[in-house]
């Protein structure tokens, strides 16, 4: 049974995020599901563990972390109004399901020894970041020889490739330090983790380097030998990241002189410098968000609703960036605007019990090299939010165990039948999740033929009852829509939910026009001002729309809010809507 949780750790760690990304409705979907299938499979993998070894492992502390953010989002469920199930029952899914993995994780433990296990998760981080990195060296070459574009390998997001390179990285530093990898490979993965780092663009890594450092340094004094080792590795591999954004221009100059180009693959230090202005406005707003609903928060998903509501005010409007925050682009404020202090509480205890609880396991090379991995993944989350994404934070929640994996003395116990009964299930529910998936992703965008947007909008019609993509099918009937006084409740139905989670440019102004038809004024001013102020390079696709009713004055009542968003930003460059 060891092989079969070592295979399950090495492919949650190496699969995911080797699959390439995708478009709406979810464009990584298929690597969330594919990492929470994989969780499901290693809490599957208890029933075939001996039956007394399993029974006497008590829930671990850093799953019950994760039962109780689930269990704040019931109480979200029971408490408030749910715009869309699926903003409640995926992410429950994912934290339950990390919570049983970690659990399993856990039994694994306690039956194997916690040192074999780590090693299967440490080499499929870097098989998997060096895939990634592979993948990249095509779109390396594309840029030098083409022009921009960025690099992200199969995960489709520069910010996460940089982290999951990172965690390859410190996986290559404690495989070093373990004795499991030979220097001259040390070497060779080091150089090139480090250079793909600075190839990615990304600013983090800075962020990475400095805790490793620092980490490091306090490693290097420990009592036992690998702890020291790691230490040492940890600051060599902290430094290599910082030295290679200034060594990655001067391979540009040698690249560039060979293809005869002169595009360089910019690199986070040529981006230390970039504008983070919108980012801050976004914090701002989550904690007033927060401070607006303290205890429970406004509901998980229906920040970027709050976010777009609170745009209009000048201090923010006039910091431009014409797109949808779907989150505050900083986990802590965004799991406060959403859960309040009880679920972010939770989370927030949970992690420093493991932070403080890693000095009583200082000469512990496994946990110190996971809370290596954990440092990358809470300081990304401080200024984006990689753990939103379950083939991110599925692999977290069982690093953090791996750096804290202590259990309560008293606590419950569940049978082998249990973990099988929850892991068929969740089965079930990764299966049914797919094959909706496969199919409401062909039928986002409506087609040329009447009759095949007839069957679409039926299928939809469906779908949107469905509590895994009632969001989604919504999404995608708003892609029918067009502002008109036909079938205008039925439309707004439709607008009116999404705008209240995640409000996008054509979704506001066309609820607008069909509120101002309806002689709702009020709340056709107020969408249309937010979708002018939060959108300003869509200022001219509102006019356009807006023209279509040329002898209605209701409707041309609207054009207040889009002249004040352009006396505000002036012409922008039209978006391409």
């Amino acid at each position: 049974m060891l092989r079969v949780f070592q295979v399950l750790l090495f492919l949650l760690a190496a699969v995911p995020c080797g699959i390439p990304f995708r478009y709406p409705p979810n464009p990584v979907f298929p690597s969330e599901l594919a990492a929470y299938s994989l969780a499901t499979l290693l809490v599957l993998a208890v029933a075939g563990l001996p039956t007394q070894r399993v029974e006497t492992t008590r829930t671990p502390w850093m799953a019950i972390v994760w039962f109780g953010l689930a269990a704040v989002l019931g109480l979200q469920a029971l408490t408030m109004t749910v715009p869309y199930w699926s903003d409640l029952t995926i992410p429950a899914l994912y934290m339950v399901t990390a919570g049983m993995s970690v659990w399993a994780l856990a039994r694994a433990r306690d039956e194997f020894g916690i040192a074999p296990l780590a090693q299967a998760l440490a080499w499929g981080l870097v098989v998997g970041a060096l895939f990634n990195s592979a993948i990249a060296v095509e779109q390396i070459y594309q840029l030098i020889t083409s022009g921009p574009r960025l690099i992200f390998g199969n995960i489709g997001q520069k910010n996460m490739y940089g982290h999951y390179l990172a965690w390859g990285f410190a996986s290559v530093m404690w495989l070093s330090a373990t004795g499991r990898l030979p220097r001259w490979l040390t070497v060779t993965l080091s150089l090139w983790f480090a250079l793909s780092m600075a190839y990615c663009g990304s600013r983090s890594p800075f962020l990475y380097a400095v805790a490793w450092l620092v980490f490091g340094l306090a490693l290097a004094f420990g009592r036992q030998d690998v702890v020291r080792r790691l230490g040492r590795n940890l600051m060599i591999a902290g430094a290599l990241i910082i030295a290679m954004q200034f060594v990655a221009p001067l391979i540009n100059d040698v690249i560039g002189s060979l293809l005869r180009s002169q595009n360089e693959v910019p690199t986070g230090l040529d981006r230390l410098d970039s504008n983070g202005a919108r980012r801050l406005v976004e914090w701002h707003k989550a904690w007033l968000t927060f401070e607006a609903h303290p205890l429970l928060g406004v509901g998980w998903g229906e920040y970027p609703a709050h976010g777009v509501a609170l745009q209009v005010q000048p201090e923010f409007a006039k910091v431009v960036e014409s797109v949808l925050f779907t989150h505050a682009h900083n986990s802590l404020l965004n799991l406060m605007a959403e859960t309040g202090v009880i679920g972010t509480g939770i989370v927030v205890l949970g992690i420093l019990a493991a932070f403080f609880g890693l000095w009583s396991r200082r000469d512990d090379d496994v946990a110190m090299f996971a809370a290596a991995l954990v440092a990358v993944s809470i300081l990304h989350s401080l200024v984006e939010y990689p753990l939103w994404y379950y083939h991110f934070f599925g692999p977290f929640a069982l690093m953090l165990f791996l750096a804290f994996g202590a259990t309560p003395r008293k606590g419950p116990a569940v049978s082998r039948g249990g973990f099988a009964l929850y892991g068929i299930a969740s089965v079930a529910a990764a299966v049914f999740g797919g094959l909706t998936y496969l199919k409401i992703y062909p039928i986002i965008d409506p087609s040329d033929s009447v009759a095949t947007n007839e069957r679409n909008l039926k299928t939809l019609g469906e779908l949107r009852h469905n509590p895994l993509v009632d969001f989604y099918a919504d999404y995608a009937l708003s892609n029918y829509i067009t502002a008109s006084a036909e079938n205008i409740d039925w439309k707004l139905g439709i607008l009116d939910r999404l705008n209240a989670v995640r409000p996008y440019p054509g979704q506001l102004s066309d609820a607008a026009i069909m509120h101002a038809i309806k002689g709702d004024a009020a709340q056709a001013q107020t969408l249309m001002r937010q979708a002018a102020f939060a959108y300003p390079e869509s200022l001219d696709y509102f006019r356009d729309e807006l023209a279509r009713f040329p002898n209605d004055t209701r409707v041309q009542a609207l054009a207040k809010p889009v002249d004040e968003g352009e006396a505000m930003f002036g012409k922008q460059k039209h978006d391409g809507e």
